[in-house]
Formats: structure tokens, sequence, C-alpha cells
């Protein structure tokens, strides 16, 4: 059987308005209309409530080409994330969350690169400055003495690091990362931890570093010694993570504790010390950082600290935006809270 071919139906045209359109709807010059509806002082009041009018009946929404054109700026944010470890936690994807939110707030989008080596990172980020792809940049996964941070200074091109950098004129914002680790360290000394290890991210990154100190910092208020071995740099790797709790229990050094810098961290912990038959939390409490997802599903349920990495891209994204706008930074390091989360595996 043979069916008739239906007729193909013809997409309907939708008009976009124009300002020519609010200008002749108002009875106005196209540059009046412009003017009034950027809020020029130089536009009488009764004309602006007109052209604001005529705009509001018509539906119109300014073209973003021709914003940028007239104000030189391109209404877009870049975030800048070289190499791709940690692109999957939770912790960046709220961070990205919160600076899409804060970005739109203001009416700017938010875009987002990952070089996969210096020179690469370093060659997006001329494109950027010299293309003009957007009116600033949010680094992260940097450290601290990155030159992506000095070739923005270089090229006063508006930027916003996320941790800390070395240069204290550098924009930045972050956790304390000291207290961070103090918290969760004297939190698990509380309940009678005695022989802790950190299960520490990059070496270069100074969150670490901190966090480091941290760690050293409540063990000291408690007069509690640390382990020459206690602090391990895992490089963010799980791998290395499992090794070094399984390194621990080969060795039979004293162990009753782990803290971690992030969630996959402590998670990798935790299938060491299950497959071992060590009881969790009876014989060794385990403490995650980020309040990744996976905390709350694993067996048992993962502590951890809420880092509020939403409210970090928020504010990243207004930090940065002050600086487009010329805005004065004061103070421009910005640090954002944090909270202790405490489940099943610290009890």
């Amino acid at each position: 059987m043979v069916r008739a071919i239906e007729p193909v139906r013809p997409v309907p045209v939708v008009r976009v308005t124009t300002i020519r359109d609010i200008a002749r709807g108002a009875g106005v010059s196209v540059s009046t209309a412009s003017l009034a509806l950027n809020g020029d002082a130089r536009v009488r009041a009764p004309t602006r409530e007109r052209v604001l009018q005529v705009a509001s009946e018509l539906d119109y929404h300014p073209s973003l080409a021709a914003r940028s054109l007239s104000r030189g700026r391109t209404w877009s944010l870049h975030l800048l994330f070289p190499g791709e470890g940690g692109m999957s936690s939770g912790f960046f994807s709220r961070f990205v969350r919160g600076l899409h939110d804060g970005a739109r707030e203001r009416g700017t989008n938010v875009a987002l690169s990952v070089p996969t080596d210096a020179e690469e990172a370093q060659a997006t980020l001329m494109r950027m400055i010299r293309e003009r792809w957007a009116d600033g940049v949010v680094f992260i996964n940097l450290g601290p003495d990155d030159p992506l941070l000095d070739l923005a200074s270089e090229h006063a091109f508006p930027h916003v690091f996320v941790g800390r950098a070395s240069r204290p004129e550098v924009p930045t914002v972050d956790n304390d990362n000291y207290a961070v680790a103090a918290d969760v360290t004297r939190a698990l000394l509380q309940r009678g931890a005695r022989h802790l290890m950190l299960l520490n991210g990059p070496a270069a990154q100074a969150f670490t570093r901190e966090r480091a100190e941290g760690f050293v910092a409540a063990h000291a208020a408690a007069e509690v010694p640390v382990a020459d071995d206690a602090i391990v740099y895992t490089e963010g790797r799980l791998e290395a993570a499992q090794e070094a709790v399984a390194a621990r229990l080969d060795a039979g050094a004293p162990f009753d504790g782990v803290v971690a810098v992030s969630d996959p961290l402590a998670v990798a912990a935790l299938q060491v010390l299950r497959r071992r038959g060590v009881d969790v939390p009876g014989r060794v409490r385990v403490f995650g950082m980020n309040d990744d997802d996976l905390g709350r599903y694993v067996t048992p349920s993962l502590s951890t600290v809420e880092l509020n990495a939403s409210e970090l891209g928020v504010v990243a994204a207004g930090l940065l935006l002050d600086q487009v706008e010329g805005r004065p930074l004061t103070p421009n390091r910005r640090i954002v809270g944090h909270a202790l989360i405490e489940r099943e595996t610290s009890a």
C-alpha cells in the first residue's frame, strides 16, 4: 500500500523586534531609543518611560552582539581548568553551578576551557586576552605561583583565583583550609583517635599545605604526637590513597583514623579497610571533605565537610564582575565558611 506523502508544513517565521521598532513606536530616533534603554541620564524621564513602555509591549530583547560592540564587553566569563583531575567531583559541579548563577544575576554567561597541559593553558589564555573571548577569567586547579596568574596580571585582564595565591594582590576566593583540616582532626581526636593519617592531595597546591598545617596544629593543641609518615600526598590519585592505607595495615603500625582531603579519597580508603575486614568506625574512623553525593550512599555513610562550593562559585563570579565593572575590591580575598557533616564513619 502506497501512502500519500503529506505536504511539508512551512516553518512559521518569528519576527524579532529591533531597536528600530522601538524607536518608531515611541516616536524617537534610534540613538535616543538606545540611550533610553541603557539608562542614559541625558534622556528626559518622560521620553525614557515612553521608550521602556514600547519595549515592554513589543517584548524587546537587546542583541548581545550589539551590546558587546557598544560597551566593549563580551558579557561572558571564562572558567579555565587546566587538567582533568577533579572535574567529575560534586565539588566542581556545584562550583560551576554557583559561578553560573552568580554571573547570570548580572546578565553574564559562563564558558569553560579544559587545557591538558601548561603550554595549551597559556595559549588558551593569550587567545582569550587578544581576541576578547571573555571579560575575565576564573582560574581553578592551579598552583599558587602558576605563570597564568602573572600572564593575566601583565595584561591587566580581570581574573580570580580559586585558592590562595602567593601574591596578595591576586583576587582570590577560598575556604579556610587550615581550619577545615583542624576541625576534622579535632573531632576525631575528641572521639579517642590517637593515630591518624592524612590522605592529602597534590603537593603543589596551596590548599593541601594549609590542610596539612591544620592537621598538625590540631594534634599539637591536643598534645598528641604526629607520626613521621602520617601525611601522605596522593596527588589526588585514588590508587595512591589505597596503597597508603594498605601499607599502614601491612606494617602493623598503630592506626585508628583517616582524614582525607576529598570524599573520593576517603571512599578509596574505606574500600581497602572493608576488604581487610577492618571495622569502621569501631577500629578506624574516616572523615572526607567536599560532601560529594557518593558519601551518602556508601556503607557506612561517610562523614565529610560541606565546603559550600556553590557559594564559592557565586562569590567568584561577583569578585570577577566587580573588576570588569571597575568596582573596588575590598577585600580582594574572600573566604567562604564550612561545616562538618558527621555520619556513620566517625561515630
